[in-house]
């Protein structure tokens, strides 16, 4: 299995084009979801994953009509061509793409938090082994985006993850006799990513993208 990551620094986007710009490229209904992010920085993030789907679609020759866009109970979107997904963290922006079996993706921007305000997202086992790490805060990182990749894989949500418990030593998990695949994803400096998948993945393409026409 083979999974496709586009990348793009939403900076480079910030200093060539404003909002309104990039948004012209976009479908006029995700306009307002667009808008509705109070820092631009988020708007920019969000418009910028829409638009690598856009390219990722094309690119594949799939339709890259975003208004085909459906989106499951727990607000998933997905469509039935290609299995997708996004994510974006300060100034990088993902999409990945995978043709064999769901997948969940999710980039973080490693800065210093409050292990205290997330306490109830870990179980003590994982407590053990972040506090115990040579950097923490590094592997508090590590924790957070597979275990977010793998309820964006599932499709569940954020007050799931305490129901998940990760053996560190493992690239795998299971759940309800299922077993789900997970990778480290390069992104940039000062940043972790991870990927949960339905299907081993044997290889990992990233291409970055510089421009939107």
């Amino acid at each position: 299995m083979t999974i496709t990551i586009y990348r793009a620094n939403a900076l480079l986007f910030l200093k060539k084009k404003e909002l309104p710009q990039l948004l012209g490229l976009l479908p006029t209904t995700m306009h307002e979801r667009a808008l509705r992010y109070r820092k631009d920085q988020a708007a920019y993030n969000y418009v910028i994953g829409r638009l690598l789907l856009k390219q990722g679609l094309s690119d594949f020759d799939l339709s890259s009509d975003l208004e085909e866009i459906e989106y499951q109970e727990t607000g998933k979107p997905f469509l039935p061509a290609v299995n997708f997904n996004i994510s974006h963290s300060a100034d990088q922006v993902i999409c990945g793409f995978s043709e064999d079996g769901a997948l969940g993706i999710d980039i973080e921007k490693i800065q210093p938090i409050s292990f205290d305000d997330f306490t109830s997202m870990f179980t003590p086992k994982e407590w053990f082994s972040i506090k115990g790490a040579v950097d923490p805060m590094r592997s508090f990182y590590w924790y957070w985006t597979r275990k977010e990749s793998i309820i964006k894989a599932l499709g569940l949500k954020l007050d799931y993850l305490h129901r998940i418990e990760l053996d560190a030593s493992l690239d795998h998990f299971e759940i309800d006799g299922r077993r789900w695949f997970l990778r480290d994803l390069v992104v940039a400096d000062g940043y972790l990513g991870a990927v949960c998948s339905e299907c081993a993945v044997g290889r990992i393409d990233y291409l970055e993208v510089w421009e939107f026409l």
